[in-house]
């Protein structure tokens, strides 16, 4: 019973871009400077756990230099599946990737948008398995990170005239694998032994994985739904971000 702990965590958490979804189809369309806003508010979140919890934790359990090599692997791995891998890029269409016939291409949409997060589940799972108490905080993090991925993404597509339950599908989809990632990092981690070594290197690869998400998505995007004019929507949301992750880690004792 507590190996499924950590699955379903990374289940709810993954559900949360489906919420995302919901939300853009129950309010109507959302303004670009919320969406701006928590969009930051998500890096924020995610930048304080990667490096005050996953990376510092790993640097306590295994060397320097592996640290830096496990960071860097999770880095170039997220990087080669952003480019690789046909997916929405948190609701803009990536040009050369898919096209805008949703209908026809909805398959290789939502196999790409779940792929491309399924490392996601690996990070919970591997957080759990070092220390409960930082699972636990991951998954919210993650959580918090995909309800504005799910708007991001509904957004739109609905403005673009998709239909909206094809729209929420693809939302949810590419939340729903997360779990599988789950598993396999669990399974990953018991076969190669549990040790010191390998929970620390996934650890620092967790954390390059969500620092890779955090710059390269959930930042840009979120300049781009805020004009110049008001990026310090984004910084204001990034800086709330941070502080609400270290109340939150004070509160769970992480």
């Amino acid at each position: 019973m507590y190996s499924l702990i950590p699955i379903v965590l990374s289940f709810i958490a993954g559900s949360a871009t489906g919420i995302g979804g919901l939300l853009v189809i129950i309010l109507g369309d959302v303004n670009d400077k919320i969406v701006g806003f928590f969009m930051g508010f998500a890096g924020g979140v995610m930048l304080i756990v990667s490096f005050l919890h996953l990376y510092n934790e790993a640097l306590q359990i295994i060397s320097t230099v592996n640290t830096v090599i496990a960071f860097a692997f999770g880095t170039i791995l997220m990087m080669i599946m952003d480019l690789t891998l046909p997916h929405i890029e948190l609701g803009f269409w990536e040009e050369g990737v898919i096209d805008r016939d949703l209908f026809n291409r909805g398959i290789i949409i939502a196999l790409g948008m779940s792929l491309h997060n399924l490392p996601e589940g690996i990070v919970v799972s591997t957080g759990f398995t070092h220390l409960p108490e930082l699972g636990i905080l991951v998954a919210i993090m993650i959580c918090l990170h995909n309800i504005p991925e799910g708007i991001a993404t509904v957004t739109p597509l609905l403005r673009a005239g998709a239909n909206k339950w094809r729209a929420l599908g693809l939302s949810v989809l590419s939340g729903i694998v997360e779990p599988i990632g789950a598993i396999i990092g669990m399974v990953v981690i018991q076969a190669l032994g549990g040790s010191n070594l390998i929970i620390g290197w996934g650890l620092a690869f967790a954390a390059g994985v969500m620092t890779y998400v955090t710059i390269d998505e959930l930042i840009p995007v979120a300049h781009q739904y805020c004009s110049l004019t008001h990026k310090h929507i984004i910084s204001t949301g990034l800086l709330l971000g941070m502080l609400f992750a270290q109340t939150l880690s004070l509160i769970i004792s992480v």
